[in-house]
C-alpha cells in the first residue's frame, strides 16, 4: 500500500492536519465501514443477518486476536480483549497474591494509569518505589538501583506520554529476568506505531487501549499475559471466564479457560472488536516496519525543524529512545494551541506543553502546515 492510497482512508486529511494520535486517533474508512457493517447486522434490516450474532461473531473475534498476536510476536492464546489499559493493568494488580512487604517499581512522571492500580495496593502492605527520571527519561541503571530484594514487579510505559521517551524493552526484560522481577508494560503510546516482540523482550504482561496509535475505537483494547504468569494470577470472574454449558447454565462449576480467555468476565464490545479487526488489517497491510520508520522520520524531522525555530524538544533527542511524540514548551502554550486550531491543526496541550504526535499516514504537507502556523504564531508573539 502506498502513502497516497493510505491517505484516502482518512478523509479528514483533505481539510485538516491531525497530529494528536497520542490522545485519540481518527478512524479510517475500513474501520468505519466495519462498524457500520456490524451495526447494520444488529439493526436487522437485512432479513438474512442474525441480530443475535453472539455465535456468528466468534470467528471474527478469534481472527482479531490472531492479528494482535502477529503484531505482538506471540500466540493467539496469550491475547485477550479488555475495555482499556486501566482494566488490563488491574487484572495484574488485583490478580497477584501480594504479600506484606512486597514492592513495585514504577518510573516517576508516568501517566496515572500506570500508577494508581499499584498505589491502591498500599493498604495491603505493598510499597511503590518510583524510579527517578529526567523529562520522562531514565536508564537501565536507574531501574537497577531502584530494585530491591522485595521488588516483585516493574511496570513501565513503553513510551512516555509527554516526552515520548521510548524504553529499551529488551534491556529491561533482561534486567527483570536477572532479578526475578515480573515485567509489565503499558503499551498504549507505542502499540500501532512501533514494533515489539513480547517474547523476545521478556515481557510478562502487556496491555494497551486501541484508540490511540492502533486507530481503532475507544472502549476496546488488548492484554498479553505470559503463560507462566497466567498460572500465578487469580482471574476475575463473570460468566465467560470458562467453558459455557448452554444446557446447564444453573449448574455452577467454577472453571477457567486454559489460556488468556480466562480474563474475559463478560460480554465485550463487539462493535469495538470489529473496529480493532479492521484497524489491525490496515496496520498489517501497510506493514509494521514501514509504519514505524515513517513515524520516526516524521517525528524526527518535526523535532529538528521546531528546534531550529527555538523550540527545543522536551526529552531526549537520542534516536534510540525516539517515538512518535514530539513535545515542546513555548512561552504561551495555550496561545499556540489556539493558533494551531485556528489553522485547522490539531495537537494537544499536556502539563503546559504542546505535544505533536504524527501517525504513519501523515505526510510532508502536514509538517509544512504545522511549521507555517508556528512561524506565524512566533511573528505574532514578537
Amino acid at each position: 500500500m502506498d502513502l497516497s492510497t493510505l491517505r484516502t482512508y482518512y478523509p479528514h486529511t483533505a481539510h485538516q492536519t491531525y497530529v494528536n494520535h497520542a490522545a485519540v486517533s481518527p478512524m479510517s474508512r475500513p474501520v468505519t465501514e466495519a462498524i457500520d457493517a456490524y451495526v447494520a447486522e444488529r439493526h436487522g434490516a437485512d432479513p438474512n443477518a442474525p441480530i443475535a450474532n453472539f455465535e456468528s461473531f466468534q470467528p471474527l473475534m478469534v481472527e482479531t486476536k490472531d492479528r494482535a498476536a502477529e503484531v505482538l510476536g506471540t500466540a493467539t492464546g496469550r491475547i485477550e480483549f479488555v475495555p482499556n489499559t486501566s482494566t488490563g493493568l488491574n487484572v495484574l494488580a488485583r490478580g497477584l497474591d501480594w504479600q506484606d512487604g512486597d514492592r513495585i517499581a514504577i518510573p516517576d512522571g508516568a501517566f496515572p494509569t500506570n500508577v494508581y492500580p499499584f498505589l491502591n495496593l498500599e493498604k495491603e502492605g505493598v510499597a511503590v518505589d518510583f524510579i527517578p527520571t529526567e523529562e520522562g527519561g531514565y536508564t537501565v541503571d536507574d531501574v537497577a538501583e531502584t530494585l530491591r530484594p522485595e521488588t516483585r514487579l516493574l511496570s513501565v510505559s513503553w513510551v512516555h506520554f509527554l516526552s515520548g521517551f521510548r524504553v529499551d524493552l529488551e534491556a529491561l526484560g533482561e534486567l527483570c529476568d536477572a532479578h526475578d522481577v515480573l515485567f509489565c508494560v503499558d503499551a498504549i503510546q507505542g502499540l500501532g506505531a512501533l514494533q515489539v516482540d513480547v517474547e523476545a523482550s521478556g515481557i510478562d504482561f502487556l496491555t494497551a487501549g486501541g484508540h490511540k496509535w492502533l486507530m481503532a475505537a475507544q472502549g476496546i483494547g488488548l492484554l498479553y499475559c505470559d503463560e507462566a504468569l497466567q498460572e500465578d494470577l487469580d482471574p476475575p470472574t463473570g460468566w465467560l471466564h470458562g467453558p459455557i454449558d448452554w444446557d446447564h447454565l444453573d449448574e455452577y462449576e467454577l472453571a477457567f479457560h486454559d489460556d488468556a480467555r480466562r480474563f474475559r468476565t463478560g460480554t465485550m464490545s463487539s462493535v469495538g472488536i470489529a473496529a480493532l479487526h479492521a484497524a489491525l488489517d490496515v496496520y498489517l497491510e501497510a506493514g509494521p516496519a514501514w509504519c514505524e520508520q515513517r513515524i520516526l522520520d516524521l517525528s524526527t524531522t518535526l523535532a529538528e525543524e521546531l528546534a531550529d525555530r527555538g523550540l527545543s524538544r522536551y526529552g531526549t533527542d537520542d534516536p534510540t529512545h525516539a517515538s512518535g511524540i514530539v513535545t515542546v514548551a513555548p512561552d504561551d502554550p495555550e496561545g499556540m494551541i489556539d493558533h494551531l486550531a485556528a489553522h485547522d491543526i490539531t495537537a494537544a496541550m499536556r502539563n503546559q506543553k504542546v505535544r505533536f504526535s504524527p501517525a504513519y499516514y501523515n505526510d510532508e504537507s502536514d509538517l509544512a502546515a504545522i511549521l507555517e502556523a508556528v512561524d506565524r504564531f512566533r511573528r505574532i508573539e514578537a
